[in-house]
């Protein structure tokens, strides 16, 4: 995937997740008192989708990013957390998506995420 793919396929995601929020009015909001666990809270989550990778592509978030603040018109609970959801090729639609708040995030979530905003999984 060449430079300018991988930035129109961001952009596709971020406009996902903005006519999603703009329709869901009761996003799933996770909040944990203490470190987020990134195999137990994200690796799970999307293993429990059963997705198809040929058209659903998994991907996190920063909750507290700037972008997503201004989606959400709110500011999180918690200082750090993350949003996780699918974004689906064909329909060019995020189909399932949750916020997790946590006290933290650890090493692992901090590693996959660095300094993105948005992460796509695979």
């Amino acid at each position: 995937m060449g430079n300018n793919s991988v930035v129109n396929f961001l952009s596709s995601i971020w406009n996902g997740i903005k006519n999603f929020l703009a329709w869901c009015v009761d996003v799933v909001t996770k909040i944990i008192k203490g470190v987020l666990n990134f195999a137990l809270e994200v690796v799970d989550y999307f293993r429990n989708l059963t997705l198809d990778p040929r058209k659903q592509t998994p991907f996190i978030g920063k909750a507290n990013s700037p972008e997503f603040r201004e989606m959400l018109k709110k500011a999180p609970v918690k200082d750090v957390g993350i949003f996780e959801g699918v974004y689906n090729d064909e329909t060019d639609e995020i189909e399932n998506m949750q916020i997790i708040e946590a006290d933290s995030l650890d090493e692992k979530t901090k590693e996959v995420l660095g300094t993105e905003s948005l992460v796509v999984l695979k």
